[in-house]
């Protein structure tokens, strides 16, 4: 039969999916007794429940908690006796964002304006490569790249002996995650080039239109993003408080906030703000978005790829901004053929939260 053939030919990604779904359910049936255990001992001694052994400090953050909002409004205001400089800094910070902000909703009507006169909203740099690989090669290339994500938990395990810091939490995290991007690129790299015949230009790495256009219309597309990303997120809190639903903050959001060395921090920052984006595009814009482009248009590609960019990202409650992020993404890549643009965005974006992050932490440290 046709499905045995298949399941033949490509024996080893049936073995990496085979051992995902294992681990995976060794991981969550694993999880059930020890959880058991755990209450079984609370139950039969002082009667303490895990949030009161963690106390305050072991409560999981959200992302909508108003008492957190009103301590860093009130912290905020006394920093302008304790720290002028750093709530000058906070002044301008807030003021650049509301700035590009309205600047952006300007450019939005300038754009609608040449839209509704059916002239020409974006100029376009290039064409994007046309791949030779397809849908089942992006598939192949997930599954290496989850497989090593689990080898590399496992590696860790092993050498935190060895190797002391591999014992923090965020540091793994974070290390890991670089390495299986590592990974991720790698793969695309062999897909692209040795399996497919093509050159490296056709992952999107390349200069068509220009690097400085690029960065241009990249930094332009995502101040055009930002009231629209203001009206998403607004809408969203206030539905989320309707319905009285508090979403957790991301782990990497939380690595920021809490992690108290410097080294992990400095690793930490380096990976959002440059070497993730630039392996994400990679992946998603130059890799994924062609391969569906192939098969279902630009349009479905757009949404496709930008919902699966959102689903691996976030939680229910930033589906929509991410979602809105990853159209933009796909379609800067569209109209200029290369990825300079997209990382562009990408950087600008991780960049700036991870700037808001840092200045919530300084803030909540007082």
């Amino acid at each position: 039969m046709r499905i045995f053939h298949i399941i033949r030919k490509n024996r080893l990604y049936v073995f990496l999916l085979f051992f995902i779904i294992s681990i995976n359910a060794l991981a969550y049936f694993g999880k059930r007794p020890v959880e058991r255990a755990t209450e079984s001992r609370v139950s039969a001694g002082s009667g303490e429940t895990e949030k009161d052994r963690k106390g305050d400090t072991g409560t999981s953050r959200t992302l909508f908690n108003e008492a957190e909002a009103a301590a860093r409004e009130k912290k905020l205001l006394e920093l302008a006796e304790t720290d002028p400089l750093m709530y000058f800094f906070a002044g301008i910070f807030n003021l650049s964002i509301l700035f590009l902000v309205f600047a952006g909703f300007l450019f939005d009507i300038y754009l609608g304006a040449r839209f509704f006169r059916k002239e020409q909203v974006a100029p376009r740099l290039g064409i994007p490569p046309a791949p030779a690989w397809g849908i089942g090669d992006v598939g192949k290339a997930a599954l290496i790249f989850l497989t090593s994500g689990y080898i590399f938990a496992i590696f860790q395990e092993l050498f935190i002996k060895v190797l002391p810091i591999m014992g923090n939490d965020n540091f793994r995290m974070v290390a890991g995650t670089a390495a299986m991007n590592l990974v991720a690129i790698s793969v695309i790299l062999y897909f692209i080039v040795k399996k497919r015949g093509q050159e490296v230009e056709a992952s999107g790495l390349n200069r068509r239109g220009g690097v400085l256009r690029g960065i241009f219309y990249g930094a332009a597309g995502y101040i055009a993003l930002l009231p629209v990303l203001i009206v998403i997120m607004l809408t969203t809190y206030f539905v989320s408080r309707a319905l009285k639903y508090e979403p957790p903050v991301q782990p990497i959001v939380e690595v920021f906030l809490e992690e108290k060395q410097t080294s992990v921090l400095m690793v930490s920052t380096l990976f959002a703000a440059v070497f993730g984006p630039v392996a994400e595009e990679i992946f998603f814009r130059g890799f994924m978005y062609p391969a569906i482009k192939k098969r279902f248009g630009i349009i479905w590609s757009m949404f496709l790829t930008a919902a699966i960019f959102s689903l691996l990202h976030t939680h229910i409650v930033g589906f929509l901004p991410i979602l809105a992020l990853g159209l933009l993404l796909a379609y800067l890549y569209e109209r200029t053929g290369s990825l300079v643009a997209p990382i562009t965005v990408h950087v600008i974006h991780n960049v700036g939260m991870v700037m808001l992050v840092f200045l919530m932490r300084y803030i909540g440290a007082l």
